[in-house]
């Protein structure tokens, strides 16, 4: 099964264009990892809505919180990660605070092209890496929702730039390290998720072919989420679309127009089309398993939709 597959690793990220529910599906492998038992924590990086709340749990903030047993969240914030650096290269506190309130220190973090990102890389790599007094992993499983693909390449491959740019001292090592940890496949997996819309798809595919090129990271699966899965069989469709053809008016039973019935039906076989189009589409141009999620008509998503979105991926 897949996710044993992706349970072997001990860091996921996934990455996607924006809007497309990484961080529902993020949340969704978390609780699925979490049902198996393991010690999960869900990452995500400077999000406005933490998927906390869609387990009916306050913002996390900058800190690890249980929000679940066995499964933790944290919000990172780049600014607030690069000052957590800094306090931890400058032992006290007197020098540090002066460094943090310091305009230079400001105009410096604003400027350097992706200190920021690495920053926020070399954390998570710290947190991969956190042991526990009996030396075990502190975490089973580490999942990332990264920036939405633009943001997320140019995320991913800050250490690559900056392995190059400073081939010696902590700063080149530390990227080594973290462009080593993206590249071990025993380790890491990455994820792209797009929604069956073409640019959705588009993006998500150059993704997974840039990922491949210019890192070297072959992702281990794409999920299709958001999927209009069939609710009439060929010949209620058929149906729909004579009556709608006729022009057909009355009501149906509870008094529901039968005009705004059919348009309402003309929809839903519109949209499960589209996302047949795409699953062919996708099956087509990948080499790496294809999992498919449902829309969920719901407009507050609950803990309840994350695990039927959970038990959709221990199927897959």
């Amino acid at each position: 099964m897949l996710l044993d597959q992706l349970f072997a690793r001990r860091l996921l990220i996934l990455s996607g264009k924006g809007g497309v529910g990484k961080s529902v599906v993020g949340a969704a492998l978390a609780l699925a990892a979490r049902e198996r038992g393991r010690r999960v924590l869900l990452v995500e990086v400077g999000a406005a809505l933490e998927a906390a709340r869609l387990l009916g749990k306050s913002p996390s903030g900058g800190r690890e919180v249980e929000v679940l047993p066995g499964l933790f969240s944290v919000n990172l914030d780049p600014r607030a990660v690069m000052d957590e650096y800094v306090r931890h290269v400058v032992k006290l506190e007197l020098f540090a605070r002066r460094i943090l309130e310091s305009p230079v220190y400001h105009r410096f973090l604003a400027a350097a092209p992706g200190l920021k990102e690495l920053m926020v890389l070399g954390k998570i790599m710290v947190l991969e890496e956190a042991r526990a007094r009996g030396r075990q992993p502190l975490w089973d499983l580490i999942v990332v929702d990264a920036p939405a693909t633009g943001h997320g390449l140019a995320f991913l491959k800050v250490p690559l730039a900056a392995s190059r740019a400073i081939p010696v001292g902590p700063i080149g090592a530390n990227a080594r390290r973290m462009l080593e940890l993206l590249r071990d496949k025993r380790r890491t997996a990455l994820l792209v998720v797009a929604l069956p819309e073409e640019m959705a798809v588009v993006e998500g595919l150059q993704f997974r072919r840039l990922a491949q090129e210019e890192l070297g990271i072959e992702p281990s699966a794409f999920v299709l989420n958001g999927c209009h899965e069939r609710r009439f069989d060929d010949a209620d469709e058929a149906e729909v679309l004579r009556l709608t053809a006729l022009g057909q008016d009355g009501q149906l039973a509870g008094g529901v127009a039968l005009p705004a019935a059919l348009r309402a039906a003309r929809r839903q076989i519109r949209r499960r089309r589209l996302t047949s189009f795409y699953q062919a589409r996708l099956r087509r141009a990948l080499d790496v398993p294809l999992v498919t999620l449902p829309f969920l008509f719901r407009e507050q998503l609950r803990i309840d939709d994350l695990r039927r979105l959970a038990a959709r991926l221990e199927a897959a």
